[in-house]
């Protein structure tokens, strides 16, 4: 009887052993992302969601863009797994080193234009730099981004404080095709947005200053983040905008150098990529999905879809940012234009 409770305890103590053994081996994931209410929706619609698919334990940390990610790689000991970055950051994180190729054996890009990816980093959701306006500014609020950079309609705007994206929208303005945007004629936009210079009242930094010059109505109209101007007009606020001639930027998710969980991470990346999480995600915050894949799966509602920038019936209605060719040019005009704003 001694010796059966041995072998029973025995017994016991391996099937711990195992199941902590498995537990440790299903192993643990930081992701890093912006924090705010995407990273509440990406929460629920990639890392909840791939916890459970995965068997793992994910953990979440705030970072500020490449300089957070550049300081991790180069101490030799970098904490996070996977980042979330703006597209010209996952660029130049390639360009300079700080990230690990990803597995694209692990990862599908089925359903993801060859544009949204390179070999370090793959486009996560998309977000649209759109014309905003309130609604009681009076008639004469421009509308579309002809009027927008139209001396004669008179109307206190603001525009974003760095070059890109903004130079791409004057240039839209003064009639360039989208489909001919790039190479910029950085001359012709600086042009363009000297003519409405006195009647830009802010560059705003940062989304939330953006909203909050809306909401204000210290500002008549201006070009902000479909995501930030969608939020305060469910909110109630009498603000409109428009996806016609928006521009479609996207952010990326990286595996910085010398991650400690570099293969859970690529299994995180191929979750976040899916159809399913990339359409759920655009059900929570309007940042639509970059795997076209996503509109099959029944997941978006019909009525939604039809407003996204990146469903088929919109697709032709934007322009795409180029990272690629603002990693060759961002120096020269960032200077340029810190000196266009400051005089």
């Amino acid at each position: 009887m001694h010796s059966i409770k041995k072998r029973t305890a025995g017994v016991a103590l391996a099937l711990s052993l195992c199941t902590v053994a498995h537990v440790q081996a299903a192993g643990t994931v930081t992701f890093a992302g912006w924090g705010g209410a995407l990273q509440d929706a990406e929460r629920k619609a990639y890392l909840k969601p791939a916890e459970a698919a995965l068997g793992i334990k994910i953990q979440e940390d705030n970072m500020d863009g490449l300089a957070a990610v550049r300081a991790q790689v180069m101490s030799g000991k970098p904490k996070w797994d996977v980042v979330e970055l703006a597209s010209n950051d996952c660029v130049l994180a390639q360009e300079q080193g700080l990230t690990e190729p990803l597995d694209y054996s692990v990862i599908s890009t089925e359903g993801v234009a060859a544009n949204f990816y390179g070999k370090n980093w793959i486009a996560s959701n998309a977000y649209s730099t759109v014309l905003a306006w309130a609604n009681d500014a009076g008639n004469n609020t421009p509308k579309t981004w002809k009027a927008f950079f139209d001396p004669e309609v008179k109307a206190s705007r603001a525009m974003y404080r760095q070059p890109y994206t903004t130079l791409e929208l004057a240039l839209i303005a003064d009639g360039v095709s989208p489909k001919a945007l790039y190479p910029l004629d950085i001359d012709r936009a600086f042009k363009v947005l000297e003519r409405i210079k006195p009647q830009v009242v802010n560059w705003w930094r940062s989304g939330t200053d953006s909203a909050q010059l809306l909401r204000s109505r210290e500002v008549d109209a201006l070009a902000i983040w479909a995501s930030r101007v969608d939020e305060l007009k469910k909110s109630g606020e009498a603000v409109d905008y428009t996806y016609d001639h928006a521009l479609l930027d996207y952010d990326c998710v990286v595996v910085p150098k010398g991650a400690p969980n570099k293969e859970l991470a690529m299994k995180l990346v191929a979750h976040i990529m899916k159809p399913e999480s990339q359409a759920t995600l655009v059900t929570l915050i309007p940042n639509p999905p970059i795997n076209v894949k996503a509109y099959d799966t029944n997941i978006i509602p019909a009525a939604m879809a039809a407003t996204l920038p990146t469903a088929p019936a919109n697709i032709d209605k934007v322009v795409f940012f180029d990272p690629v060719w603002w990693l060759a040019h961002q120096a020269e005009v960032q200077r340029r234009f810190d000196l266009f704003i400051q005089n």
